[in-house]
């Protein structure tokens, strides 16, 4: 291949890339960090930053996908995509969502803790590393069998191993089952732990989740992901052994997939009526 016809083929690859930039801010015209934003069914997107920046490559994705902009506690956002780029700018407002909770009378009832999940922190299942930079944008998620009415008390992760120097973001989330797949936030606001080190115990990360009122009373999945500016490593523990039957992961908005094998260590504390 000749040098000339080097620079010609890179010069073109260069002109048929599309990539759009802008910002995510609430209603109120604040920036929205760690929100998702992709294109639905496909692994391409983005994550905000602090300031609700972000840029995504849409190169070769048909215009007539849909947009989406995900993050527990607003609305979810979706605009076709051939919309969306005509529109003047590519700013995303988003509203608040507010769910709501029916009065549960805790006092005259009687409850127990109960916990569902797995807990290991023995064997590596999976995780991030922000040399990686590809799987920085996977989001886990376990479902939980449930027929009672609950309510849930703390999200826990069992870690594997950890290398880090800067504090940690995890975002969590609770979602419905929607064809046996994580489906609609059940929660109000964004639930996300920031820790160091030192709020690590016997390998166990915690979100006290006690006040935020998430009662279900059906299947429902928790899912986690990492915040966009991980720097380091962060892997969880899992029974890499065991017949996989209720755990999932995804990259940006694409189809949820289902690992055939092993469970990863996320379990939730909940109370239950007797």
């Amino acid at each position: 291949m000749s040098f000339r016809y080097l620079i010609i083929v890179l010069l073109a690859g260069q002109f048929s890339a599309q990539k759009i930039s802008g910002r995510i801010l609430t209603d109120k015209e604040g920036p929205v960090s760690d929100a998702r934003i992709g294109v639905e069914n496909e692994n391409v997107g983005d994550i905000t930053d602090h300031a609700g920046n972000y840029t995504i490559d849409i190169t070769d994705i048909a215009k007539s996908k849909v947009v989406k902009v995900e993050i527990s506690g607003y609305e979810t956002f979706r605009m076709k995509l051939s919309d969306f780029l005509v529109l003047p700018d590519h700013t995303v407002l988003l509203k608040n969502k507010s769910i709501e909770i029916p009065n549960i009378d805790v006092i005259s009832k009687k409850y127990i803790t109960k916990n569902f999940g797995t807990k290991n922190s023995k064997r590596s299942y999976g995780g991030y590393n922000s040399d990686k930079p590809e799987r920085l944008f996977r989001e886990y998620a376990i479902k939980v069998k449930n027929n009672k009415r609950i309510k849930i008390k703390n999200i826990n992760i069992s870690l594997a191993y950890f290398s880090f120097e800067q504090p940690v973001a995890i975002i969590f989330d609770v979602q419905n089952s929607i064809n046996d797949l994580p489906g609609e936030s059940q929660v109000n606001e964004t639930l996300k732990l920031t820790f160091t080190k030192d709020d690590i115990k016997n390998n166990t990360l915690s979100l006290d989740v006690s006040d935020k009122n998430i009662w279900i009373d059906q299947d429902f999945f928790v899912s986690f992901r990492v915040s966009e500016d991980f720097k380091g490593e962060l892997y969880f523990g899992g029974n890499i052994f065991a017949f996989s039957k209720n755990t999932y992961y995804r990259n940006y908005f694409g189809e949820w997939q289902k690992y055939s094998s092993g469970e990863p260590s996320i379990n939730v504390d909940v109370l239950m009526e007797k």
